[in-house]
């Protein structure tokens, strides 16, 4: 694995020590299930009730990859993005994305959260001077860098950290932190 000099990153512990301190449902299930699936706030924000599976036997989200060019996009487009399934296989995980459905009677394309991009960084930063401080910045991005570099020291291949995350490509883009 290369080296990011650029990049700060969580480790396990501290990620799941800011999510335990974490009292608001809403907040709680946002940052666990970037966490837990790499996904980019806009995918996380754009998800609906729809877009869980539960098959009785395994549990999972498809996020839809919204990261494809420039601009707002239509709803053609939309519909031909690729959309990616991601396991969840963290039964708590699990229990507590199915309570919140459950909870807020959710129509089956109403938004999980009616909360913008900007918004879900207030409650990290709220949660992180809670805790005691960090040495760096820490946001919602952050936490997908984390959950990519966790899997390579986990030792999973970069190949498939690159499709969980969406990527076309495992290459380096000019500004964007190599994973």
């Amino acid at each position: 694995m290369k080296t990011v000099d650029a990049m700060l990153v969580l480790l396990k512990p501290e990620v799941l020590g800011l999510l335990s301190a974490e009292k608001h449902a809403m907040y709680r299930v946002i940052l666990e299930l970037i966490w837990t699936t790499g996904a980019r706030i806009s995918e996380m924000l754009a998800l609906t009730s729809a877009f869980f599976l539960d098959d009785g036997y395994d549990f999972g989200v498809i996020l839809r990859t919204l990261k494809q060019g420039a601009g707002r996009p239509s709803k053609r487009s939309l519909q031909r993005w690729p959309k990616r399934q991601i396991p969840i296989v963290d039964p708590l995980l699990e229990d507590r994305v199915l309570t919140y459905l459950w909870s807020g009677h959710f129509r089956q394309h109403e938004r999980l959260s009616p909360i913008t991009r900007q918004t879900v960084d207030r409650p990290i930063h709220r949660l992180v001077a809670h805790v005691g401080g960090a040495p760096f910045a820490i946001s919602s991005h952050t936490f997908r860098h984390s959950f990519a570099i966790n899997l390579l020291l986990y030792g999973r291949p970069l190949k498939y950290v690159s499709q969980l995350l969406g990527r076309r490509s495992i290459e380096r883009r000019r500004s964007t932190p190599t994973y």
